[in-house]
C-alpha cells in the first residue's frame, strides 16, 4: 500500500501538472467500484475549474478548487500515470481527467480499493477529519506523542500505525524508523520515556524524509507519474530482510505477527 513518502512524491509530481490548470474534460470507466466516483458532482464542482493547490493529509492527496477539493486515496495499489491521451492504456484504469494544455492523468487501481471523492470542505470530511497529527510536520512533538500514548498497553508498532494517533505511518515505514530507533515493536506505546520518544520521531522523520527523496518504495506497485519506480526500497535496513544479516550488528534480522502484519526487527538492536 502506498504510504507518506509514496503520496508525497505523487503530490510533488503532480504539482507542476495540475496546479493552476484547468480540468478541461474527464472520463470515468468503471461504475462497480467499492466506492464509486461521484461524476455529476465533479462535473458540476470541478469541470472548468482551476486547481489551485495540493496538498497531502496522512495517505490521501487533496486536489483544492475554489469551493472545495477532490479527495484521492490510492488504496492497496492505485496509481496515477500521465498519458498523452484520454484513451485508457490499462485495464484498470477508473478514470481519466483531462487538464490544461493538454494534460492526461489516468487513475489505475487493479485492486479497487482506492476512491476519489469531493469535499465541499475538505478538513471536515469523514475520510480525513479522524487523522491524527503528520509526522512531518514540524508542530507534531514527542511530548504531544507521549501524552497521547499515557496508559496505552497497545504495541508501539500498532501505535505508529493508528492513523487516528499519526497519518500516513503504514507497515514499512513503523519497522523502519523503530529498527532506526532501537526500540522494540512489541514494547508498550505508554512506557517509552520522552527521551524515546524524541529519539523515534527524529528517526520516523529520517526514514520518511529518505524515502521521499529517494522517490518512496516501489515493492509491487506504487510507481510515479512517469511510470518510474521509487527506490528506497534498495535502503530498507530490516523490512522484507528475514534471516538475512542486521546492518547494525549483524545478528540475523527475525519476523513476526502483530495484528495479521509481518513486523521486521533485530533481536539484539531492539529492546
Amino acid at each position: 500500500m502506498p504510504e507518506l513518502p509514496e503520496v508525497e512524491t505523487l503530490k510533488n509530481a503532480l504539482l507542476p501538472l495540475v496546479k493552476n490548470k484547468t480540468l478541461l474534460d474527464f472520463k470515468l470507466y468503471r461504475p462497480d467500484l467499492r466506492f464509486p466516483i461521484p461524476g455529476e458532482t465533479l462535473r458540476r464542482e470541478v469541470l472548468n475549474h482551476p486547481i489551485v493547490d495540493l496538498s497531502r493529509k496522512g495517505k490521501y492527496l487533496l486536489l483544492h478548487t475554489a469551493t472545495g477539493a477532490m479527495i484521492w486515496h490510492l488504496g492497496m495499489s492505485g496509481r496515477v500515470t500521465e498519458y498523452p491521451a484520454m484513451i485508457p492504456r490499462e485495464k484498470h484504469t477508473h478514470a481519466v481527467f483531462k487538464f490544461t494544455p493538454g494534460q492526461w492523468l489516468h487513475f489505475i487501481d487493479p485492486r479497487r480499493f482506492g476512491c476519489i471523492v469531493w469535499a465541499s470542505q475538505a478538513e471536515g470530511h469523514p475520510l480525513i477529519n479522524h487523522l491524527g497529527p503528520d509526522p512531518l510536520d514540524l508542530s507534531t512533538t514527542a511530548i504531544g506523542l507521549k501524552t497521547a500514548s499515557t496508559g496505552s498497553k497497545v504495541a508501539i508498532k500498532q501505535f505508529l500505525m493508528d492513523s487516528r494517533r499519526l497519518a500516513g505511518v503504514g507497515n514499512i515505514y513503523a519497522c523502519e524508523a523503530l529498527h532506526q530507533a532501537g526500540i522494540h515493536p512489541s514494547r508498550q506505546a505508554g512506557r517509552l520515556s520522552l527521551k524515546r520518544w524524541d529519539n523515534l520521531l527524529e528517526s520516523l522523520r529520517t526514514v520518511l524524509n529518505n524515502s521521499i527523496a529517494s522517490g518512496g518504495t516501489t515493492l509491487r506497485d506504487f510507481f510515479n507519474t512517469d511510470g518510474s519506480r521509487g527506490y528506497f526500497a534498495l535502503r530498507l535496513t530490516v523490512y522484507g530482510r528475514e534471516g538475512q544479516p542486521c546492518l547494525g550488528c549483524a545478528s540475523p534480522v527475525r519476523r513476526m505477527i502483530q495484528s495479521g502484519r509481518s513486523t521486521f526487527y533485530c533481536k539484539a538492536c531492539q529492546s
